[in-house]
């Protein structure tokens, strides 16, 4: 196996291009999941769904990542991330795009996310976080957090763009510009600059094990795998509710309908804020407080939002503050994760942690919308997530040291 870089300067320059490539493939996966909520209120008037059966459409990607989560990520290991990569973003493209012959049929919605989805899982985050993981070592944390902006970026980037798209173009149109536009640019960048770093694949003669790290068995079953599965899965379950349907949410607000889509907005760009400012700081400090905050501050973001003070700075607040949430608690999660575990298995853990935040994610949008149908106001779900992310937060206190995994290289 090729050593590692000596300096960060020199990661950083060898591996840039990789980086950037990542950074707008993560953008459009997370397109999936941040333009929803551009698009569930003219679904709603069109067709006359209840947000309950468009929230399913986005449950069924989540749960086909959530069944095959697992087999990419082992895929990866064997593999490689770019031969998995360039297929998926060539699909997920044509997928997202198709979603313009929607009609009012709900099974051609329902099916037409199917399509979407099989296509998705190869490249949901596991694929980005694997190549950054294998080729920084000095600067891990912060490449990670630079690669997985690319969410906030969509986070940013939808709200905006949809709010002119959909008045001006419809919204059919704006799926396919969202698709063929936002995905082809993705694809036609990671053909020249997607690589996996200088490191042997797996073959019978020479397997993944020379990596440093954990086997998969005793990685999932070790205590800061089991609390870091369980925060993540309790913050997806909820969370992904109110990331679905932010810009109703707000709209419900002293922000009205006008400006509940800008505010939406800013949430990306405090989420790449979140991401750069936690990596930078993981990479410095091992204290426990870094994850525990992320996970613990979306309490007061979510308290803000629940608009108690009728005011507008205090929404704004919250929506910034879970910019910062939602942006700093997948890099956090993507680095501990490459310290507990390490590189042997990496991509087959990371997997599996993905499956179980897709299967929150699938549950939590129609659960929040159910909430809304049942109740008129997303206040209950709110009232949900406080305690949720206050409990997440904990949790992570309990993490301990990292392993030192040259003195586990024979284990598992």
């Amino acid at each position: 196996m090729d050593a590692a870089p000596v300096t960060a300067r020199e990661e950083w320059r060898r591996y840039w291009p990789l980086v950037l490539s990542a950074f707008l493939g993560m953008s459009f996966y997370s397109l999936f999941a941040y333009s929803n909520q551009m698009f569930v209120q003219p679904l709603e008037k069109e067709f006359g769904w209840p947000r309950r059966d468009i929230a399913f459409g986005y449950s069924i990607l989540a749960f086909i990542a959530f069944l095959l989560g697992p087999l990419v990520g082992a895929m990866i290991d064997r593999y490689g991330a770019r031969r998995i990569a360039l297929p998926g973003l060539a699909l997920s493209a044509l997928a997202f795009g198709a979603l313009s012959l929607t009609t009012g049929d709900l099974r051609t919605w329902l099916g037409l996310w199917l399509m979407l989805g099989l296509a998705a899982v190869t490249i949901k985050s596991t694929i980005w976080t694997v190549a950054i993981s294998n080729a920084f070592a000095k600067n891990r944390a912060l490449a990670l957090s630079v690669m997985l902006s690319g969410s906030a970026l969509a986070q940013l980037g939808a709200p905006i763009l949809g709010r002119w798209l959909i008045p001006e173009y419809g919204w059919r149109h704006t799926y396919l510009i969202f698709g063929l536009g936002w995905g082809g640019a993705a694809l036609l960048l990671a053909l020249f600059l997607f690589r996996d770093a200088e490191r042997p694949l797996a073959t019978p003669s020479q397997p993944v094990a020379t990596l440093p790290g954990y086997g998969f068995w005793q990685a999932v079953k070790s205590r800061p795998m089991i609390l870091i599965f369980t925060a993540n899965l309790l913050n997806a379950l909820m969370g992904s509710g109110i990331t679905f349907q932010l810009k109703p949410i707000l709209t419900d607000t002293v922000l009205g309908e006008s400006g509940a889509a800008l505010v939406a907005a800013t949430a990306g760009v405090t989420g790449i804020l979140g991401k750069i400012g936690s990596g930078w700081l993981l990479d410095r400090s091992e204290s426990k407080l870094i994850p525990a905050l992320t996970f613990a501050i979306g309490a007061l973001a979510f308290f803000l939002m629940l608009d108690l003070f009728h005011s507008k700075a205090a929404v704004i607040a919250g929506v910034l503050i879970y910019g910062l949430y939602t942006g700093a608690g997948l890099s956090v999660t993507a680095f501990l994760v490459s310290r507990y575990v390490g590189l042997k298995s990496f991509g087959a853990v990371y997997g599996l942690l993905g499956s179980m935040l897709m299967l929150g994610t699938a549950l939590g949008p129609p659960i929040g919308a159910a909430i809304y149908d049942t109740f008129h106001t997303y206040h209950p779900l709110l009232w949900a997530v406080i305690p949720i992310c206050l409990f997440d937060g904990m949790l992570m206190l309990f993490l301990g040291k990292y392993p030192n995994f040259s003195a586990a290289r024979g284990e598992a």
